[in-house]
């Protein structure tokens, strides 16, 4: 079978890091035929380095969290690294749509939940105009803080067992989600102006479908990490491009 050759640039950013960090992309791709929807890319993340610090969280500071969770002790979740040093969490996206390939806005709800006194999912993505549905599973009060520039910030209420569906207008990467009233609670919402991305589950893995052939870049994005962007050339599915970040020895 015949192999086609994909260019790869990597354009290495180091922003909100305490440490240097660096990226190396590996790429197999296979001349498949093109399914009327267009390609696919999918690979893993992984990290390489020191363990990164994951910290206690003051679950106790709420009697009806410590209660959730009984008593046990709940690490940090910004910095999840699995088996074999898959990253959890990393929102891999198109940086840019080819024209007319966005499609329409998908008519169902975006789903961000309030559930253990955390966050879940940790990082989401939504297009401009989908709603949100943010959701408290827990037997006590949140609120929710949108920490949003171009689109307009907001922070509102969130009663027990209480539901609230809010939708961001503008495109926006990304938008920090926190409750007040547990400072440990944060989310990350990707406004898209396209539906080309994927986050990271527990084994690092990532797919974006429906790609058109073309020249395009793929940024992955941890809220630890930092960004790295790939550029790519697809005339076929790709299958195992595959990031390491790397942290300083």
């Amino acid at each position: 079978m015949k192999q086609d050759v994909l260019r790869i640039a990597l354009d290495f950013r180091r922003a909100r890091l305490p440490a240097a960090v660096f990226a190396a992309a590996f790429l197999l791709a296979g001349a498949i035929p093109a399914a009327a929807e267009g390609f696919s890319i999918s690979g893993t993340v992984t990290y390489e380095g020191e363990p990164l610090k994951r910290y206690p969280l003051r679950m106790d500071a709420d009697p009806n969290c410590a209660a959730i969770h009984e008593g046990k002790r709940v690490l940090s979740r910004d910095s999840l690294i699995g088996e074999g040093g898959a990253v959890e969490n990393v929102f891999v996206y198109l940086k840019e749509a080819p024209e007319g390939s966005a499609g329409e806005t998908p008519s169902e709800a975006v789903r961000l939940e309030q559930r253990g006194c955390l966050y879940t999912p940790r990082v989401i993505g939504a297009r401009v105009q989908q709603d949100i549905e943010i959701v408290n599973d827990d037997p006590t009060l949140h609120n929710v803080r949108a920490l949003a520039k171009a689109n307009r910030p907001f922070n509102i209420g969130q009663p027990a067992r209480g539901t609230r569906t809010k939708s961001f207008r503008a495109p926006e990467k990304p938008i920090k989600v926190k409750c007040d009233v547990h400072p440990w609670m944060a989310a990350f919402v990707f406004v898209m102006e396209h539906s080309f991305h994927s986050t990271t589950g527990s084994n690092g893995t990532y797919r974006i479908d429906g790609l058109p052939a073309g020249s395009h870049e793929l940024v992955f994005w941890h809220e630890k990490l930092g960004e790295q962007v790939v550029e790519v050339e697809v005339s076929g599915n790709v299958e195992g491009l595959d990031l390491t970040f790397e942290g300083a020895e």
